[in-house]
């Protein structure tokens, strides 16, 4: 998928084309004139041949190689398990300064209770993490390496993706999250930038499961983390422990900005929108985009309902139902869209 050309710039206010009349940039023509939309397709890539000399080593087995990525935490490097001889990503975290020794086995606790986690979860849209350790200052965890974005890239108006393939992607996330939560496990973390996707090889992998303490996010002494407040269900800004229904609150609010553009929740400043988030109702998908299905609007809202009892209890089904209702855009659309190279 080649990247927009030039800048690009958010507009203050946004026309959407009806998803029947929009021509969708992003879809790709199969042979016979059927359309690919990003339904999971299984793919298994050859080991390569890797040198046992060179670049740093980790728990000689990660070779690091080229920064492929930068944060504020940290930094991440593709790698090569020399293992297996597949690629991977590591990620660097700096450790605080200062560290004493029993401090730096907290870390150390703390990282192997992360690895221990990852290796519970092994689902196809979950990122799958390899190993972790400590060298020196930093910390580092290798996961699978995933070549293309976060979906955050299409959060912005102009660069919105086809509402059909929104919805799939959607469906595999709750798909994921609902192995997650039949393991006792919760995200907490759930947005955009923490769904990485691979547009062309239909590939969408859920990562940073318990990632975010490691990251530095802020805690209160309630356990709440303040890393991302707008994906943030309302019944967390009291107190309450996240749970399966705070992960879904999260998806509806990842679902709505990439189908809007926008958050259900706006404010100018992090007190005016944990406010808004705890007392008023979100904003109206339908009102949005009344071009969608009156069907896809009650699901997604379904997500953002305020009492965590009115969420869908199982995501499963929930993605199963939104998956149907893509399948049928697709089907309607299908005749007439193609995604070029």
């Amino acid at each position: 998928m080649r990247p927009p050309k030039g800048d690009i710039h958010l507009q203050a206010a946004t026309t959407y084309p009806t998803w029947r009349d929009k021509v969708y940039p992003q879809t790709k023509a199969r042979p016979g004139g059927c359309v690919s939309w990003f339904k999971r397709k299984p793919s298994e890539a050859a080991p390569q041949q890797v040198s046992h000399s060179g670049p740093p080593l980790l728990a000689g087995r990660f070779r690091l190689g080229e920064r492929i990525a930068e944060g504020g935490a940290g930094a991440v490097h593709e790698a090569i398990d020399l293992r297996t001889g597949g690629a991977a990503a590591v990620k660097l975290v700096a450790l605080p300064a200062g560290l004493a020794g029993a401090q730096r086995k907290e870390w150390v606790d703390r990282l192997q209770r992360e690895a221990a986690l990852g290796r519970r979860l092994k689902h196809p849209d979950i990122l799958a993490m390899l190993d972790t350790g400590l060298t020196g200052t930093h910390a580092w965890l290798a996961m699978e390496r995933v070549h293309g974005a976060d979906l955050s890239r299409y959060t912005q108006a102009s660069r919105l993706l086809p509402e059909a393939e929104v919805l799939h992607i959607g469906a595999r996330v709750a798909d994921a999250l609902a192995h997650a939560h039949a393991l006792g496990v919760v995200h907490r973390d759930l947005k955009p930038s923490n769904v990485l996707v691979d547009l062309g090889n239909n590939r969408v992998k859920l990562a940073d499961f318990g990632v975010a303490r490691l990251d530095g996010a802020q805690s209160t002494k309630t356990g709440m983390t303040l890393g991302t407040p707008s994906y943030m269900a309302p019944e967390l800004l009291v107190g309450d422990v996240a749970s399966p229904a705070s992960d879904a609150y999260a998806l509806g609010v990842m679902l709505f900005e990439l189908l809007t553009g926008r958050r259900p929740h706006q404010a100018e400043n992090l007190g005016e929108l944990l406010r808004v988030t705890a007392r008023e109702e979100p904003a109206s998908l339908h009102a949005l985009r009344p071009d969608l299905p009156a069907s896809v609007c009650a699901a997604v809202q379904q997500l953002l309902a305020r009492s965590p009892s009115q969420r869908p209890a199982d995501l499963a089904a929930w993605g199963a139902q939104i998956d149907a209702l893509a399948s049928v855009m697709t089907r309607l659309l299908a005749p007439t869209l193609a995604r070029p190279d």
